[in-house]
């Protein structure tokens, strides 16, 4: 009980998400035909991050000044965050555990 299976349940969850997410990036990839025909037939308008002030869904401004607030929000007050941190042996692991959370 307490933390320590919270922790054994995060670890095994982890397992589940990552070997989901690659079985699910092979299946995409074998569907369009692998990662080279993917890369040929993309298009060019959807591999932009910073789109102009002007755009209809997904302006700069948004990334820019948007963003941080959801960076604050997720980092200082999820509780996953804050408890990975709170059950750090120390600093160095607490960062560790916040750099892991964010993958």
């Amino acid at each position: 009980g307490g933390l320590s299976a919270v922790i054994y349940t995060e670890v095994m969850q982890a397992v589940v998400l990552v070997a989901g997410g690659l079985g699910l990036l092979g299946v995409g990839l074998s569907k369009t035909g692998g990662l080279s025909n993917l890369l040929r037939n993309i298009d060019s308008d959807k591999t932009h991050l910073f789109e102009p002030s002007s755009h209809a869904d997904f302006p700069w401004t948004g990334v820019i000044f948007g963003l941080p607030f959801t960076a604050i929000y997720y980092w200082c007050t999820d509780q996953v965050i804050v408890q990975r941190v709170l059950s750090a042996k120390n600093q160095g692991h607490g960062r560790l555990g916040c750099v892991c959370a964010g993958y």
